[in-house]
Protein backbone atom coordinates (compact mmCIF):
# COMPACT_ATOMS: atom_id res chain seq x y z
CA UNK A 1 0.00 0.00 0.00
CA UNK A 2 1.48 3.39 -1.10
CA UNK A 3 0.40 6.77 1.24
CA UNK A 4 -0.93 9.45 -0.08
CA UNK A 5 -0.64 12.85 1.98
CA UNK A 6 -2.92 15.69 1.25
CA UNK A 7 -3.52 19.42 1.77
CA UNK A 8 -6.58 19.62 2.62
CA UNK A 9 -7.73 22.61 5.53
CA UNK A 10 -7.32 20.71 9.12
CA UNK A 11 -11.03 19.38 9.79
CA UNK A 12 -13.23 17.26 12.53
CA UNK A 13 -15.12 14.19 12.62
CA UNK A 14 -17.85 14.48 15.22
CA UNK A 15 -19.44 11.28 15.50
CA UNK A 16 -23.34 10.44 16.68
CA UNK A 17 -21.83 10.01 20.28
CA UNK A 18 -20.56 13.25 20.19
CA UNK A 19 -16.52 12.47 19.93
CA UNK A 20 -14.60 14.51 18.33
CA UNK A 21 -11.50 13.34 16.32
CA UNK A 22 -9.26 15.01 13.40
CA UNK A 23 -10.21 13.94 9.87
CA UNK A 24 -7.23 11.73 8.29
CA UNK A 25 -4.50 13.53 6.38
CA UNK A 26 -4.11 10.46 4.75
CA UNK A 27 -5.56 8.31 1.73
CA UNK A 28 -3.54 4.58 1.17
CA UNK A 29 -4.10 3.16 -2.51
CA UNK A 30 -3.12 -0.38 -3.40
CA UNK A 31 -3.58 -2.94 -5.71
CA UNK A 32 -4.36 -6.49 -5.74
CA UNK A 33 -6.17 -8.90 -8.98
CA UNK A 34 -8.81 -10.42 -7.39
CA UNK A 35 -8.74 -14.67 -7.77
CA UNK A 36 -11.28 -16.06 -10.03
CA UNK A 37 -13.58 -17.20 -6.61
CA UNK A 38 -14.13 -13.43 -5.70
CA UNK A 39 -14.36 -12.76 -8.92
CA UNK A 40 -17.40 -15.27 -9.53
CA UNK A 41 -18.32 -14.55 -6.25
CA UNK A 42 -19.03 -10.76 -7.54
CA UNK A 43 -20.20 -12.18 -11.20
CA UNK A 44 -23.24 -13.96 -8.56
CA UNK A 45 -24.49 -10.76 -6.80
CA UNK A 46 -25.33 -9.18 -10.08
CA UNK A 47 -25.30 -5.76 -11.21
CA UNK A 48 -28.70 -4.52 -12.22
CA UNK A 49 -29.88 -3.06 -8.54
CA UNK A 50 -27.41 -0.22 -9.00
CA UNK A 51 -29.64 3.09 -10.06
CA UNK A 52 -27.26 5.87 -11.50
CA UNK A 53 -25.39 7.95 -8.78
CA UNK A 54 -25.94 6.19 -5.32
CA UNK A 55 -23.92 3.52 -3.76
CA UNK A 56 -26.11 0.56 -3.05
CA UNK A 57 -25.26 -1.90 -0.23
CA UNK A 58 -25.50 -5.77 -1.93
CA UNK A 59 -25.21 -7.84 0.84
CA UNK A 60 -22.64 -8.65 4.35
CA UNK A 61 -20.59 -11.32 3.99
CA UNK A 62 -17.43 -12.91 5.71
CA UNK A 63 -14.81 -15.45 3.69
CA UNK A 64 -11.56 -16.56 6.04
CA UNK A 65 -9.46 -16.45 2.51
CA UNK A 66 -10.36 -13.29 1.26
CA UNK A 67 -9.81 -11.83 4.50
CA UNK A 68 -6.23 -13.24 4.74
CA UNK A 69 -5.84 -11.90 1.21
CA UNK A 70 -6.84 -8.17 1.89
CA UNK A 71 -4.93 -8.45 5.04
CA UNK A 72 -2.11 -9.47 3.17
CA UNK A 73 -2.37 -6.87 1.00
CA UNK A 74 -2.87 -4.13 3.32
CA UNK A 75 0.44 -5.14 4.84
CA UNK A 76 1.20 -2.89 8.61
CA UNK A 77 -0.54 -1.88 10.23
CA UNK A 78 -3.36 -1.49 8.52
CA UNK A 79 -3.73 -5.80 8.00
CA UNK A 80 -3.87 -5.81 11.70
CA UNK A 81 -6.70 -3.53 11.96
CA UNK A 82 -8.93 -5.27 9.50
CA UNK A 83 -12.45 -5.94 10.55
CA UNK A 84 -13.62 -9.28 9.51
CA UNK A 85 -16.70 -8.83 8.29
CA UNK A 86 -17.20 -7.30 4.37
CA UNK A 87 -20.05 -5.46 2.25
CA UNK A 88 -20.75 -5.91 -1.45
CA UNK A 89 -21.47 -2.22 -2.91
CA UNK A 90 -22.40 -1.39 -6.53
CA UNK A 91 -22.71 2.24 -7.85
CA UNK A 92 -23.18 3.27 -11.71
CA UNK A 93 -21.30 7.09 -10.85
CA UNK A 94 -22.09 8.48 -7.04
CA UNK A 95 -23.01 11.90 -6.46
CA UNK A 96 -20.13 13.41 -4.18
CA UNK A 97 -21.35 12.34 -0.56
CA UNK A 98 -19.20 11.22 2.92
CA UNK A 99 -20.32 8.41 5.40
CA UNK A 100 -20.37 9.94 8.32
CA UNK A 101 -22.53 7.34 10.17
CA UNK A 102 -19.00 5.60 10.84
CA UNK A 103 -17.32 5.85 14.40
CA UNK A 104 -13.54 5.07 14.81
CA UNK A 105 -13.11 3.29 11.86
CA UNK A 106 -11.46 3.97 8.45
CA UNK A 107 -13.30 3.17 5.38
CA UNK A 108 -11.83 0.39 2.27
CA UNK A 109 -13.14 -0.25 -1.46
CA UNK A 110 -11.77 -2.78 -3.03
CA UNK A 111 -12.50 -2.94 -6.70
CA UNK A 112 -13.92 -6.32 -8.23
CA UNK A 113 -15.44 -5.39 -11.24
CA UNK A 114 -16.86 -2.91 -13.58
CA UNK A 115 -15.20 0.37 -15.88
CA UNK A 116 -12.77 2.48 -15.68
CA UNK A 117 -13.72 5.28 -12.60
CA UNK A 118 -12.19 7.98 -10.37
CA UNK A 119 -12.50 7.98 -6.82
CA UNK A 120 -12.32 11.59 -6.37
CA UNK A 121 -12.13 13.93 -2.87
CA UNK A 122 -12.41 17.33 -3.99
CA UNK A 123 -11.86 18.85 -0.53
CA UNK A 124 -8.31 16.80 -0.57
CA UNK A 125 -7.97 17.59 -4.11
CA UNK A 126 -7.36 13.85 -4.45
CA UNK A 127 -8.39 11.97 -7.28
CA UNK A 128 -7.53 8.09 -8.24
CA UNK A 129 -8.50 5.97 -11.02
CA UNK A 130 -10.71 2.97 -10.03
CA UNK A 131 -11.11 -0.07 -11.42
CA UNK A 132 -10.45 -4.05 -11.07
CA UNK A 133 -7.75 -5.13 -8.95
CA UNK A 134 -7.35 -1.06 -7.18
CA UNK A 135 -7.55 -1.00 -3.44
CA UNK A 136 -8.34 2.54 -1.58
CA UNK A 137 -8.35 3.41 2.05
CA UNK A 138 -10.18 6.81 3.17
CA UNK A 139 -11.66 8.32 5.92
CA UNK A 140 -15.27 7.81 5.96
CA UNK A 141 -16.34 11.49 6.63
CA UNK A 142 -14.01 12.90 3.59
CA UNK A 143 -16.43 13.50 1.02
CA UNK A 144 -16.12 11.43 -2.17
CA UNK A 145 -17.82 10.65 -5.24
CA UNK A 146 -17.61 8.34 -8.19
CA UNK A 147 -16.89 10.51 -11.53
CA UNK A 148 -16.44 9.10 -14.72
CA UNK A 149 -12.54 9.56 -15.72
CA UNK A 150 -11.30 13.70 -15.61
CA UNK A 151 -14.65 14.65 -14.77
CA UNK A 152 -14.85 17.56 -12.20
CA UNK A 153 -18.24 17.59 -11.39
CA UNK A 154 -21.21 15.23 -11.04
CA UNK A 155 -23.76 14.81 -13.98
CA UNK A 156 -26.31 12.25 -14.21
CA UNK A 157 -26.19 11.96 -17.67
CA UNK A 158 -22.60 10.40 -17.45
CA UNK A 159 -24.08 7.56 -15.98
CA UNK A 160 -27.11 6.42 -17.61
CA UNK A 161 -25.83 3.99 -19.99
CA UNK A 162 -22.64 2.75 -17.85
CA UNK A 163 -21.80 -0.75 -16.37
CA UNK A 164 -21.78 -1.15 -13.03
CA UNK A 165 -19.06 -0.97 -10.30
CA UNK A 166 -18.55 -4.03 -7.60
CA UNK A 167 -16.87 -2.69 -4.69
CA UNK A 168 -15.61 -5.00 -2.01
CA UNK A 169 -16.09 -2.77 1.21
CA UNK A 170 -14.33 -3.25 4.41
CA UNK A 171 -13.73 -1.54 7.25
CA UNK A 172 -10.32 -0.99 9.40
CA UNK A 173 -10.23 0.11 13.39
CA UNK A 174 -8.27 3.47 14.09
CA UNK A 175 -5.88 1.83 16.27
CA UNK A 176 -2.95 4.11 17.64
CA UNK A 177 -0.49 2.67 14.89
CA UNK A 178 -3.22 3.86 12.57
CA UNK A 179 -4.15 6.67 13.83
CA UNK A 180 -0.66 8.01 13.41
CA UNK A 181 -0.22 6.30 9.72
CA UNK A 182 -3.28 8.60 9.08
CA UNK A 183 -2.65 11.26 10.75
CA UNK A 184 -5.55 10.90 13.43
CA UNK A 185 -6.01 12.25 16.72
CA UNK A 186 -8.76 13.03 19.19
CA UNK A 187 -9.94 16.47 19.58
CA UNK A 188 -11.83 19.36 17.66
CA UNK A 189 -9.62 21.44 15.56
CA UNK A 190 -10.70 23.48 12.59
CA UNK A 191 -13.93 23.01 10.91
CA UNK A 192 -16.37 20.41 12.41
CA UNK A 193 -17.66 17.50 9.34
CA UNK A 194 -20.72 16.00 10.67
CA UNK A 195 -23.62 13.70 9.79
CA UNK A 196 -25.85 16.94 9.60
CA UNK A 197 -23.13 18.74 7.55
CA UNK A 198 -25.11 19.77 3.88
CA UNK A 199 -22.79 18.61 0.88
CA UNK A 200 -23.45 19.82 -2.88
CA UNK A 201 -23.86 16.74 -4.36
CA UNK A 202 -22.72 17.68 -8.18
CA UNK A 203 -19.81 19.57 -6.62
CA UNK A 204 -18.54 18.09 -3.18
CA UNK A 205 -18.51 21.60 -1.79
CA UNK A 206 -19.46 21.74 1.57
CA UNK A 207 -22.02 24.00 3.27
CA UNK A 208 -20.87 24.78 6.70
CA UNK A 209 -22.99 27.04 9.28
Amino acid sequence: MRCISHGAPIASALSAAGAARLIARTIAVGERVPDHALSRRAQAIGSDKAVTGKVHPLGSWHDPVVEAQLAETLGTPLGAALRPHFEWYGCRGAFFHNDAHYDARLFGVWCIAGPPMDLVFPRAAVRLAIEPAHIVVFDPFEVHGVLVPEADVYNSSDYRDAATSLFLGFELDITPTVAVAFGIHAGAQGYVISSRTRINANSGALELD
